[in-house]
């Protein structure tokens, strides 16, 4: 049936994306076709990292602070962002081409600058320090611990009648 097909195709570009390969097209993609965005101060960030996103908050001056695979939130320029993974991009939360930020994201972010967590890949995470960032609370976050949950955050926090990433519009001698 037509449902049938259309929700294979769905699972089907859903599992390429997620393949260094589909990743890589997909963000060449958005880079040549969609529009690109320029993040404000409070914006949710995220990068391919080998099949998964890495996420942080972006705080203004070209600095996006993020949780780190060693437990450590620091600042960085967005050359260290995407340090040690695939990325060729970077991508910002928008409801379609509009920025969605908030001051009281940023200042979650900066004032969780030089903190140490108990970093592990599966439950304490960048997706859940950028949860706390949105939502103030790390314990009520327990689900946060995947980029999807991550995106529900969003979209209940923000409601955007159609919720996209959209390429940062930076130079390539800031990325690489």
């Amino acid at each position: 049936s037509k449902r049938n097909n259309k929700a294979q195709i769905e699972l089907l570009t859903e599992i390429i994306r997620h393949t260094p390969v589909g990743s890589f097209l997909e963000s060449a993609i958005d880079n040549i076709v969609r529009d690109k965005v320029n993040p404000k101060r409070g914006s949710i960030l995220h990068c391919s990292m080998y099949g998964v996103e890495h996420t942080g908050i972006y705080i203004g001056s070209n600095q996006i602070v993020d949780l780190d695979g060693n437990g450590n939130i620091s600042k960085k320029d967005p050359k260290r962002f995407i340090n040690g993974t695939n990325a060729i991009s970077i991508y910002v939360a928008c409801d379609d081409t509009s920025v969605l930020y908030s001051n009281s994201i940023a200042d979650a972010a900066e004032k969780s600058i030089g903190d140490k967590r108990k970093y592990d890949l599966l439950a304490d995470n960048c997706h859940r320090f950028a949860g706390y960032c949105i939502t103030k609370d790390y314990d009520s976050e327990k689900l946060v611990e995947t980029f999807s949950g991550l995106e529900k955050i969003i979209k209940n926090h923000f409601s955007p009648k159609k919720f996209t990433w959209r390429v940062w519009d930076l130079a390539s001698d800031q990325m690489f």
